[in-house]
């Protein structure tokens, strides 16, 4: 294992830097646990302790949010310093949220005087992809023997002109990474996929990967919710998405104020006032509402009811960047009231479809204004879904081998294979423009 001769020097200054600001930065300094609350310990560099104090204010009556004192600066380091971290706030962690990689892919040189020895192009790579995958697995050793829920979140991007790391070298890291801990079943936070395509807005400056107070409360956001959703999970592995007290933080909005809840804890979404495009007044819907946490495998279980002529959806293994072309939907619909006022519909795109690909196999909804028991499971390429304890959908995505094109030889608006999309993403619900409420909200993981 590969380490430079400034290592010890760097980790001592890191240290000795923590000490000095834990006097007057509160990221640094110990905090009071609540007795009655789960323990988190977050690891990592600068990036992280710039969401610290959001993360921390965002949990607040969820969770202790504890930070290792110092910047914990590539996996060397890590190795070198980890067991001293996890003993000094007390130990005995519920959840640890941890990430390295900046710092790993960062080309340094001793001679340098930027920041950190910064310099790719003089410089010297602090760990190759495969040393890097080598140390965490080090450390992913370390820390399962807390028995603590480990979350490992992704390296956020560099940027262009940065002085020390390469465009691109945080997907190959990040793709070694995520590999490693999907052998060890250890949770992701995408925390690169929250800031890809959005460094020219959040970024402190050209060629910074830190970020403004409001990139870091987008990222603060994100890891938030992420470990509130993991904290619900019993010990059966099931998850509580909603317990009808809170939609925060554990649900990320698209528009503040979209989704409400109701007196009876059902959560439902809003409309306002708006125009069409030739400035006639037009109810409109105010954004869907989707979960931090991304899923693969599993099996979500809730309730929802609509209101009459509702259109809504559940995406799955999507994304709010793209929730039709970047994942799959199960259609929520009255079939009649929404007919009635938008004309015919072909079945596979009726409620309870595999929408836009297969039509459900019978209908089992109940009427409009009754709460409807909703089941889906996805498992690989197989997908299943339940209606009020009818089976009414069971596909192979790995059947749809053609864009465009459904196996029956119907068409669909998918611009490539379903088997082509991916077999992970967030879970959302649909404000489409209609009233729509949903409720007991449940999800075993199953990878």
């Amino acid at each position: 294992m590969k380490f430079f001769a400034f290592l010890p020097a760097f980790l001592l200054l890191s240290i000795a830097l923590a000490g000095a600001q834990g006097k007057q930065n509160p990221v640094f300094a110990p905090i009071e646990d609540d007795p009655n609350l789960p323990r988190v310990l977050l690891i990592g560099d600068s990036i992280s302790i710039g969401y610290t104090l959001a993360v921390r204010d965002r949990l607040e009556g969820i969770a202790n949010v504890h930070r290792v004192p110092a910047n914990a600066g590539h996996t060397g380091m890590g190795i070198e310093g980890i067991q001293k971290w996890l003993e000094a706030r007390g130990g005995d962690w519920d959840v640890i949220h941890f990430n390295f990689g900046l710092w790993d892919l960062c080309y340094r040189n001793p001679e340098s005087k930027n920041q950190g020895h910064r310099d790719k192009v003089h410089g010297t790579q602090e760990f190759s992809v495969e040393e890097y995958v080598a140390n965490l697995e080090t450390i992913v050793g370390m820390l399962e023997k807390t028995g603590a829920h480990l979350i490992f979140a992704t390296t956020t991007p560099v940027p262009e002109k940065e002085l020390g790391r390469v465009v691109g070298d945080d997907l190959r890291y990040n793709e070694a990474a995520v590999a490693l801990m999907r052998k060890h079943g250890i949770e992701i936070d995408d925390l690169h996929a929250v800031m890809a395509g959005k460094m020219d807005r959040f970024a402190k400056g050209p060629g910074d990967v830190h970020y403004t107070e409001e990139g870091y409360g987008l990222l603060a956001d994100q890891v938030a919710g992420v470990i509130a959703e993991s904290l619900t999970e019993n010990a059966d592995g099931v998850r509580v998405l909603f317990d009808g007290t809170r939609l925060e933080p554990v649900w990320e909005q698209e528009e503040p104020g979209g989704w409400a809840i109701e007196k009876d804890g059902s959560m439902v979404c809003r409309l306002k006032e708006g125009k069409d495009k030739k400035g006639n007044p037009k109810v409109m819907p105010m954004g869907d509402i989707w979960t931090h946490a991304e899923y693969g495998d599993f099996e979500l279980s809730l309730s929802y009811k609509l209101s009459e002529g509702a259109n809504s959806g559940v995406f799955y293994r999507s994304n709010p960047e793209d929730s039709v072309q970047d994942g799959l939907e199960v259609q929520l619909m009255d079939n009649v009231g929404f007919q009635k006022t938008h004309g015919a519909k072909d079945d596979r795109k009726l409620n309870a479809s595999f929408y836009d690909a297969k039509a459900p196999s019978k209908d089992a909804a109940k009427p409009v204004g009754e709460w409807n028991d909703l089941v889906l499971r996805c498992e690989g390429p197989r997908i299943r879904i339940t209606l009020n304890g009818e089976p009414v959908i069971d596909v192979n995505i790995d059947d749809w081998d053609t864009p465009g094109t459904n196996p029956d030889g119907t068409t669909n608006k998918f611009k490539r294979a379903l088997k082509d999309f991916p077999r992970r993403g967030r879970i959302g619900f649909q404000n489409h423009g209609q009233v729509v409420w949903f409720r007991d909200e449940k999800i075993e993981v199953l990878d």
